[in-house]
């Protein structure tokens, strides 16, 4: 059985559809009450659960609700998120704060909730969806990288704290994603990414499930999105302002 965040649009739906599709027991868990039920009408094995990330005691609940109808979790793909960009110090900080509370905290309430369940089985796979923008320092998107950066490090130390329960974790860092989430940021700044494409969910579900084949800790889909990781370990200036001037234009 898989629990996947996020199933109602975009990455989540894609993840949820695709498992569903290959014979998985899908948990399919998001905010969005209509979306559930408009996903849960295309695949078999599709049970939708609503709930807000957010909330501790709401995670709590909807993961030991679907425990009961569904058995433990050998997989959690979370792709629950929201975005908003602009220049970090011009946003009202609570702005700032509730991505993080989002990303990072919405992250943390999950792996926590599921992490227990699946040690207590032997093991189980834990699927956190990260981005290349919490890694290389993009202009106007301060916030949402800042989260972002938080998932990668929780990625990291849940991996090193719990590799002796079993636990596999995969930090799957995409650059922009055409989804309803992009759509809406193309409105609201469109300078930020002009008239760029971004990958499909497909092409990140795809490189998720090479590096699970794979046993890897991290994926970057997308062409150049690992050569940007790594430019940014090895030469950080250099690369900060090179994307300053391709991005904005600064």
């Amino acid at each position: 059985m898989a629990i996947v965040t996020g199933a109602a649009s975009g990455i989540g739906r894609a993840a949820a559809l695709r498992l569903a599709r290959a014979g998985w027991a899908v948990a399919a868990v998001d905010v969005d009450a209509a979306g559930l039920d408009a996903l849960a009408e295309l695949a078999p094995g599709m049970s939708p659960f609503v709930c807000d990330v957010t909330d501790h005691a709401a995670v709590v609940a909807v993961v030991g609700d679907i425990g009961r109808e569904l058995g433990p979790p050998r997989r959690l793909v979370h792709c629950a998120a929201v975005a908003t960009m602009g220049r970090l110090l011009d946003a009202e900080p609570a702005d700032a704060l509730r991505l993080m509370d989002v990303l990072y905290g919405g992250t943390l309430h999950m792996v926590r909730a599921v992490v227990p369940a699946m040690a207590a089985r032997g093991g189980g796979e834990l699927v956190l969806l990260g981005s290349i923008g919490g890694w290389v320092p993009v202009p106007m998107g301060g916030a949402y990288g800042a989260a972002k950066a938080a998932v990668h490090f929780l990625a990291e130390i849940v991996a090193a704290e719990h590799r002796g329960d079993g636990i596999r974790v995969l930090c799957v860092c995409p650059p922009a994603v055409e989804t309803p989430m992009l759509a809406r940021i193309r409105l609201a700044t469109p300078e930020l990414l002009g008239p760029r494409r971004g990958l499909s969910p497909e092409q990140v579900l795809d490189s998720m499930d090479r590096a699970l084949a794979r046993g890897q800790a991290w994926a970057f889909p997308g062409r150049g999105t690992r050569a940007l990781w790594t430019a940014r370990r090895l030469a950080p200036r250099a690369l900060s302002g090179l994307v300053g001037r391709i991005v904005v234009g600064k």
